[in-house]
């Protein structure tokens, strides 16, 4: 018996070794089956472009804003055309009808400055009227002559009016008031108009590129030609526009000057603020593109809060697939542009652009926010499903270790086990078997027959010595009609003693008395009844 618990315990302990064993390979196989798929999710999501989502958002808002913008300037740009082909045209026509009344040419104009002061009178109104009604900061016209032939400057010196809005505030709602940039004082002072601090009797046409070209151009109508001009600095002073130049053409195709609308740097910032956004602050900018390049000191560019730019860079392009970088050197931007049609027959073709940029250190920094927050969610996803493995292997490999427990028992539950495992309940119920058939075997009695005889044996010493003996005899192979010779009593004695053994030792018949005693014979426990 104490043999067989031995192997038996042998047994448990290796099956529980093996148990760990099986619990940990079951283990491993979750998280590498985990793994496996968090892999191919991270490879589904990054060919589905959900890595690549911020690029095309990216690209989505600047296209939208881009057409938004292009369309509103372009728009702001074509009005300012036609009210300046309406100035010319209005010019023209005061300016042709007041040299027919004085029956003279416009060369004939040259040093005479009161014949000048009367041409600006006539032009006076158009120029005002047009500041008035058109989205621009100035409004100027410029006569081919001027009032001194003799001075050396005279070659680029050339007559004219030029009004401007001198007090532009985003944040003050004050109108602003006119001022008189160019132009013969008599006019302000007739105008009751203030004179602009750097105020100039007449312009200077070198300052502005390409003026004298289209004066000298021959033409038969001013929209066959006209231009906005690069951005240029205004003489004497730290402001920057741009100029649109119509030529004023008479009706014999005399070109009489030029005119047109300004946009200052300042007006065109007020005009078109940053606008900010979750990629950055984007910057809208107009500008000539040449050899790959964004020419921002040629052209204008709105506000700049947000952003390193000061609008005098020369950006170098590197076309993307999202979006396009634009590089100074030093600093880089994100964005898009679109050529758009300013001028007409203007400086060698140059083309036109509206733009627009986002700081890179702006969209790095929310991409790394969002990189953040997806290597967050990652990680938490992986963590969960390395929990779930662990939980999933202990629930599985648990009825397994806790059946293999109940093997250390003393001796194995003749019902057998029910781990709700099939496998573990059949192993026990094939290990139940084999150790009573052993028992069996060497003559072993089964736990429930044992108990029996042990409760049998323990009655005997209920008996009184008169019943021990006639036990005795049974026990010896006599039968009753024997014993009242062999203990000299009656057989009526006999019978009584017969009944009090059956009581005390608890069996119905001497026939039950006799299997008990063959049983006790047989397993060796016999002398236990003396």
């Amino acid at each position: 018996m104490l043999k067989k618990l031995k192997e038996i315990r042998t047994l448990n302990a290796f099956v529980k070794k093996q148990s760990v064993g099986m619990q940990r390979k079951l283990m491993l196989y979750w998280v590498s089956m985990i793994l496996v798929i968090f892999a191919a999710a991270i490879l589904l999501l990054s060919v589905a472009g959900a890595f690549s989502q911020n690029d095309e958002q990216l690209h989505e808002v600047m296209e939208l804003h881009l057409k938004n913008t292009q369309d509103n300037l372009v728009g702001h740009l074509d009005h300012l055309t036609a009210q300046s082909l309406n100035l010319s045209k209005e010019l023209s026509r005061e300016i042709e009808g007041a040299l027919v009344q004085e029956g003279i040419s416009l060369q004939e104009v040259n040093d005479d400055p009161e014949r000048l002061l009367k041409l600006q009178e006539v032009m006076y109104p158009p120029i005002t009227s047009t500041l008035q009604t058109a989205n621009c900061n100035g409004a100027y016209a410029i006569l081919d002559a001027t009032a001194n032939t003799a001075l050396p400057v005279a070659g680029h010196s050339r007559s004219g009016i030029h009004l401007r809005y001198s007090n532009l505030s985003a944040s003050s709602p004050v109108t602003p008031t006119v001022v008189y940039f160019r132009g013969m004082a008599d006019i302000a002072r007739q105008k009751d108009l203030e004179l602009h601090n750097r105020w100039n009797l007449e312009f200077d046409t070198d300052q502005i590129p390409g003026c004298r070209e289209l004066m000298d151009a021959p033409l038969n109508r001013p929209a066959q030609r006209y231009f906005w001009s690069r951005r240029i600095d205004l003489k004497d002073t730290w402001e920057s526009v741009m100029l649109l130049c119509v030529p004023i053409v008479g009706s014999d195709g005399t070109v009489y000057g030029v005119c047109g609308v300004e946009l200052s740097a300042q007006y065109f910032q007020l005009s078109y603020p940053a606008v900010e956004g979750k990629f950055g602050s984007a910057v809208t900018a107009l500008a000539p593109v040449q050899d790959g390049r964004l020419l921002l000191s040629d052209g204008l560019v709105g506000s700049v809060s947000g952003t390193y730019l000061d609008g005098l860079e020369t950006l170098a392009i590197h076309q993307g697939r999202y979006y396009n970088e634009y590089a100074t050197g030093t600093e880089r931007y994100i964005g898009l542009h679109q050529i758009i049609p300013i001028s007409r027959d203007d400086d060698g073709g140059t083309d036109w652009a509206v733009a627009i940029l986002i700081p890179q250190d702006s969209y790095a920094a929310y991409t790394a926010d969002v990189q953040r927050t997806w290597i967050i969610a990652a990680l938490g996803l992986l963590l969960a499903l390395l929990a779930l493995s662990f939980f999933l292997a202990r629930r599985f490999v648990r009825p397994i270790t806790d059946s293999l427990k109940r093997f250390q028992q003393e001796e194995l539950p003749e019902q057998g086990l029910s781990s709700g495992i099939s496998e573990v309940d059949e192993l026990a119920e094939f290990l139940n078997a084999r150790a009573r058939n052993q028992r069996l075997e060497q003559g072993e009695l089964p736990p429930n027959i044992a108990e029996l005889f042990d409760q049998f044996v323990a009655r005997k010493d209920l008996l009184t010595e008169a019943e021990r003996n006639i036990l005795r005899y049974y026990i010896d192979g006599h039968e009753i009609a024997e014993i009242p010779d062999l203990a000299f009593i009656s057989m009526s004695t006999v019978r009584k003693h017969n009944r009090s053994i059956y009581e005390k030792l608890g069996v119905a018949s001497r026939d039950e008395l006799m299997l008990y005693i063959d049983l006790l014979r047989r397993c060796g426990r016999l002398q236990e009844l003396f």
